[in-house]
């Protein structure tokens, strides 16, 4: 009988140790309605037509056809996004997010799902350079990079289409490669890219986690895609 009494109190204590979900977001994305909170970054999320294109809505997709679920896509800008998920308005945010987020704190965060170094890149036909000091270097208008390459003393030349590049090249290193450049030694950021959940939703945070993980050698080929 003690064996018995035994065995019981340890699965009891094992279930107690499970993640659970205060507001029962996996159970109620289960019922079939799972809301997400695009935030436009291609080609992570891209606005094209009534249906948000990119790598991460593709994932997402995935993930509710896999619990038997119907996405609703709602569009905004991170800070809105946000505030509704610490109200539990929506279910997730996606948007190319990295895990330096300043909304860490409060949110809840998948572990990293795909890791991106942005590098400076040459043409093949191109010697590798020394050093960036006065290299002229293609990068996507409107981002962080101009200014990374700046404090290298590079000379960014910000373009729309980074297949228009002339020499040198700063992009992730998978875009890189994409357009037939070769990566050089030279790295100005990496990104470890996150989904993002309501605060506290642990077994939903959980299996979000787990299929970001089983999807991992599919990332590279989705951004590839949708890349311009």
């Amino acid at each position: 009988m003690r064996p018995l009494i035994v065995s019981i109190l340890a699965v009891a204590t094992a279930c107690s140790s499970l993640p659970r979900d205060p507001e029962a977001t996996l159970e109620r994305v289960r019922r079939g309605s799972l809301r997400v909170g695009l935030i436009e970054n291609p080609p992570w999320v891209v606005r094209a037509g009534s249906e948000p294109q990119g790598a991460e809505p593709e994932l997402v997709r995935r993930l509710a056809a896999s619990l038997g679920a119907r996405p609703q896509w709602f569009w905004g800008g991170e800070e809105q996004h946000m505030q509704a998920l610490e109200h539990f308005e929506l279910d997730l945010v996606i948007g190319g997010l990295d895990d330096r987020d300043p909304w860490k704190k409060k949110a809840g965060f998948t572990r990293p799902y795909f890791e991106e170094r942005v590098l400076v890149g040459v043409r093949q036909a191109a010697p590798f350079p020394a050093s960036l000091n006065g290299l002229t270097v293609a990068v996507k208008a409107g981002g962080e990079v101009a200014g990374l390459l700046r404090k290298k003393d590079a000379n960014p030349d910000p373009v729309q289409h980074l297949d228009s590049a002339a020499n040198a090249v700063a992009a992730p290193e998978w875009q890189i490669e994409h357009l037939g450049f070769v990566p050089t030694r030279f790295e100005l950021l990496k990104r470890n890219h996150v989904m993002v959940t309501p605060p506290g939703e642990n077994a939903w945070l959980r299996t979000l986690g787990d299929f970001l993980y089983e999807q991992r050698g599919e990332i590279r080929g989705l951004l590839e895609r949708e890349a311009r």
